[in-house]
């Protein structure tokens, strides 16, 4: 397999966490995946995609991701880039999507320095996992890797 993906994310209660097991889950096979938090990360070597999470609390991204965004901007610029956001918010449905994309989304994107192939927003939970969710969050890393590998004409 020639593409790696590298799924970059924190979480505070698990729910981030899970919902990057599901992505990698939906990836394997297709691609070589690599999950680390972002105290984890050294290096981004080697990976074509990345894509990167966080939660979403008192009302913004955690500072770690934004940290780990200014920290590996270098090395991002010439990778291809996916962000998401998990957030209780999202349940409120079409009626919050502008406020989540300007509020929780922009402060992330803002600091991505390439190109964003896609960007979503996960609904989170606060006990019980929502295992509801996972069809869509795989839906979403497919749909992450057509649009990053196939429309490039190259396979996964």
């Amino acid at each position: 397999m020639s593409n790696r993906i590298c799924i970059v994310y924190d979480t505070k209660r698990g729910s981030t966490e899970m919902i990057v097991k599901w992505m990698e889950e939906a990836i394997k096979g297709k691609a070589e995946v690599k999950v680390m938090r972002v105290s984890e990360v050294d290096s981004l070597r080697g990976c074509n995609l990345v894509v990167i999470g966080s939660p979403i609390y008192y009302e913004r991204p955690l500072k770690s991701v934004l940290k780990f965004l200014e920290e590996h901007r270098d090395e991002l610029r010439d990778k291809k880039v996916a962000v998401f956001v998990v957030c209780l918010a999202e349940l409120f449905g079409h009626f919050t999507k502008g406020y989540i994309e300007k509020y929780y989304l922009g402060p992330i994107l803002k600091k991505v320095p390439a190109k964003v192939v896609k960007a979503g927003i996960m609904r989170g939970w606060l006990a019980k996992p929502d295992f509801n969710q996972k069809e869509n969050i795989q839906k979403w890393i497919n749909d992450v890797l057509s649009a990053s590998f196939y429309s490039n004409g190259v396979g996964c």
